[in-house]
């Protein structure tokens, strides 16, 4: 089912349109409404939003700058206009920006609907052509791609020195177009089978048609390069075509709009494959690195950010554009064949490190039980994987594995396999334990830090200025705080302005209307209408009833 939203500076009108239609009858599942464009915006950033009817002429944001803002951001957005204006000049604008339709006021029912019932045909018929099975099919049958493929693979893995001359030939011969010392940032999909959607059995053509997705999003601004790594991510290479990204887009500015650009598209590629591929996937983007050599870097850092932010948590966006920077990650020995033990660890592919554990020591056991050496070398590669994993998360050896850290720091060493099978599978219990922790205390940090800046900042809290506040991408924040709580961001806001609204009405002497605006809402009426859903009452009920 789709979403729709409807905004309109009269309450009561996008009320009425909202609430008073069968949009189910023509696939609407969800419909929100909006009284302004900036309240618009926040329900963009926060819900999958497919339809949007919007009034022309409205304070602050007017409906021909808001549509030019989602064309911006959700280029597949479709969007209708409704005024009671009818101007040349607004249709000529509405046609530039490609709306879908243009409406005057006051609209039948049935008119409306229609023209919803037709932008959602448009719409599917768009994905549709991008996610045909055929494309899919044609893709797999060209052996162009899987040479890139091959190749990305090779770079990211460092198969493939970043070195001129041999590279240079194979990216021109594949038709590579991202340019060397080209500025270049990583994304990391992960497919999650959240709701038993996903057929393993069609898992190329999935993948196929998401990188199909993403190269429709991105190729407005960006070269987009895929591989499929050995962990199951899709990684993406993107770089700023040169238009964007020239002489002409090099200040700070630019180039953090460009990353917030980027940010936008990965959010709606996850909702384009949630709505149209029915899977839902999570994402990663990093900061930026230079092409092709930073590649190495980028990737690392970015698996052990994915770890690190996701886990085993489905259908999160992360963007490290802002994170402070952690220092770069360290390498682990090469010392058993891909994927080491180590890197599983690191990724909290908890079972499956558990299985190349098992095999390490068996194999261990079966050819290598009498050879002290053979025994020193793996005990010696399993410490040295679990000390710096644990230095990682900023902990103490000691804290972290207990009695089992002075065996490394200077106890006998080990004899038998079957003394380290024991040690390994306790310190890797422990460090499993230790990331548990970690992730939920950050993530408690941060809902801490969320429902503080809301407490002191009341009136002019947003879910923008909550993400700037604590450098976390709005999609993402608004993702682990309701996961945390249960509750959604813009809910927590209403129900602490409503609280403030109570204390301001029986101890302040302000007039509502001005407590209306120190609470947020420019519209009075809008807060009383707001006030009276809360709590049953107008707010000047409510002083009545206090006898002020």
């Amino acid at each position: 089912m789709h979403q729709l939203l409807i905004i309109d500076d009269q309450t009561a009108l996008a009320d009425d349109l909202a609430d008073m239609l069968p949009w189910s009858e023509i696939g609407i599942g969800v419909v929100h409404k909006a009284y302004s464009g900036r309240e618009a915006l926040e329900l963009l950033y926060e819900h999958s939003i497919d339809i949007v009817v919007t009034d022309i002429r409205m304070p602050g944001m007017s409906g021909l700058d808001l549509i030019a803002e989602i064309k911006r951001n959700w280029k597949h957005i479709k969007c209708i206009l409704l005024t009671g204006y009818a101007d040349f000049e607004y249709t000529k604008q509405a046609l530039k920006l490609r709306s879908s339709d243009y409406l005057l006021k006051p609209v039948e029912d049935a008119e409306l609907m229609e023209a919803v019932r037709r932008a959602l045909d448009e719409l599917e018929r768009e994905w549709q052509e991008i996610t045909s099975t055929q494309k899919a099919i044609y893709a797999l049958r060209e052996q162009l791609p899987k040479l890139r493929e091959y190749l990305l693979l090779d770079l990211i893995n460092g198969k493939q020195p970043p070195s001129a001359g041999p590279l240079a030939r194979k990216l021109e011969m594949y038709e590579v177009q991202i340019p060397r010392g080209a500025d270049c940032s990583m994304m990391l999909l992960r497919i999650d089978d959240t709701e038993g959607m996903y057929d393993p059995g069609g898992e190329t053509l999935i993948e196929y048609a998401l990188t199909n997705i993403a190269a429709e999003l991105f190729s407005d601004r960006m070269w987009l390069w895929n591989c499929t790594d050995i962990h199951g991510y899709i990684v993406c290479i993107l770089s700023p075509k040169p238009y964007f990204d020239g002489p002409a887009a090099s200040s700070k500015a630019e180039k953090e709009d460009l990353d917030a650009w980027i940010e936008t598209q990965a959010f709606q590629l996850q909702r384009a494959a949630k709505s149209y591929l029915k899977i839902g996937i999570s994402v990663l983007t990093s900061k930026r690195g230079q092409f092709p050599e930073e590649l190495g870097t980028l990737y690392q850092s970015s698996l052990a950010s994915f770890r690190h932010f996701i886990g085993r948590d489905t259908e999160l966006f992360v963007s490290l554009a802002q994170e402070p920077e952690r220092g770069e990650m360290q390498q682990l020995s090469e010392l058993y064949r891909s994927p080491t033990l180590g890197a599983l660890l690191e990724m909290g592919q908890w079972e499956a490190a558990d299985g190349k554990l098992g095999a390490i020591l068996n194999e261990l056991d079966e050819e290598w039980r009498d050879s002290q050496e053979h025994i020193l070398e793996t005990y010696f590669a399993i410490a040295s994987s679990i000390a710096s994993l644990i230095h990682r998360t900023k902990k103490w050896l000691a804290d972290t594995i207990g009695d089992d850290f002075y065996t490394v720091a200077g106890g006998p060493p080990m004899q038998t396999v079957s003394e380290l099978r024991s040690w390994s599978e306790r310190v890797i219990s422990s460090y499993r334990l230790s990331v548990s922790s970690v992730e939920k205390d950050s993530r408690s940090s941060i809902i801490r830090k969320v429902q503080d800046y809301i407490a002191h900042n009341p009136g002019t809290a947003s879910l923008q200025t909550i993400s700037s506040s604590v450098y976390l991408n709005p999609s993402y924040l608004s993702k682990i705080y309701k996961l945390e709580t249960g509750e959604g961001i813009s809910e927590y806001i209403l129900r602490v302005r409503m609280e403030k609204a109570i204390l301001l009405l029986a101890q302040s002497p302000d007039k509502i209307y001005e407590i209306s605006v120190l609470l947020g809402y420019q519209k009075p009426s809008y807060f009383i209408q707001l006030f009276k859903k809360h709590y049953g009452m107008t707010p000047q009920e409510y002083r009545n009833k206090l006898g002020l």
